[in-house]
């Protein structure tokens, strides 16, 4: 049995409120817009309960083929400002990985600078923090696409919502 501690800390900077950016994280179906692991994949959440106290409980992986299960637990949430949560990855009934995630949100010129913070442990070389960190690349970059089409409606609505 192996562990190996990693961490990945990524920023971005949104040309949109503050409020803009924290409510896609706060919203399923926004989550399930800008979270979709890619072609071929699919992605559906078991349960989505946004509040301190609570879980989400997502399920993804290649469609017809093996299903990851990733379980958030939320330990603080302050609106336009801060999210924390503990986050596991399991496979086939095995954990996977298991850390804290962190998001934290700035209003910087007008716009919002998101810090993305992770830090866990992966377990028997199931996983590694290069995957995570590739895998959050992607689904920020995939915020900032699911954002601007945001900010391109009239109506101001998140897309989906």
């Amino acid at each position: 049995m192996s562990i190996v501690e990693g961490t990945v800390d990524l920023t971005r900077h949104f040309a949109l409120p503050v409020e803009t950016v924290f409510a896609a994280w706060a919203r399923e179906q926004a989550q399930l817009t800008w979270g979709d692991p890619g072609e071929g994949w699919e992605m559906t959440f078991d349960q989505f309960r946004f509040a301190v106290g609570h879980s989400d409980v997502c399920r993804f992986g290649p469609v017809g083929g093996q299903q990851y299960i990733n379980e958030v637990r939320y330990l603080a949430i302050e609106p336009s400002k801060r999210i924390v949560c503990t986050t596991s990855l399991s496979c086939n009934g095995r954990v996977n990985f298991a850390g804290t995630l962190a998001v934290a949100f700035e209003e910087v010129g007008g716009g919002t600078r998101m810090r993305l913070m992770e830090h866990g442990l992966y377990f028997d070389g199931r996983d590694d923090v290069a995957g995570h960190r590739s895998g959050w690349e992607s689904m920020l970059d995939a915020l900032g696409e699911y954002l601007t089409a945001d900010s391109e409606r009239s109506s101001g609505a998140l897309v989906g919502d």
